[in-house]
């Protein structure tokens, strides 16, 4: 099996300070982004809950109306209009 070895240079401390100051803005851009997500689902869950409950009331409400009126013949809705044929050769209106 063979060998590996990884060898690291070094570096001057100006790189060593600004990879520690690049590892620290990442840290807190990463740990900013969480917070503002927890916070923005913290906002938006009580509104979706709301909005299902909305809807389910107003979706059992349109079924209870549905089977109602099914159970009476004849209520359906009718549209009535005039019509007149046209044959090919007339002129469509």
């Amino acid at each position: 099996m063979p060998r590996y070895s990884v060898q690291f240079r070094r570096v001057g401390i100006g790189r060593t300070i600004g990879l520690v100051v690049a590892i620290a803005v990442g840290l807190a851009a990463a740990i900013a982004l969480i917070v503002l997500s927890l916070g923005l689902a913290l906002i938006l869950i009580p509104v979706v809950a709301v909005a299902l409950v909305v809807g389910r009331w107003r979706l059992r409400r349109m079924r209870a109306a549905a089977e109602a009126e099914r159970g009476r013949p004849g209520a359906g809705k009718t549209i009535e209009i005039d019509y007149t044929v046209v044959d090919g050769d007339g002129e469509r209106r």
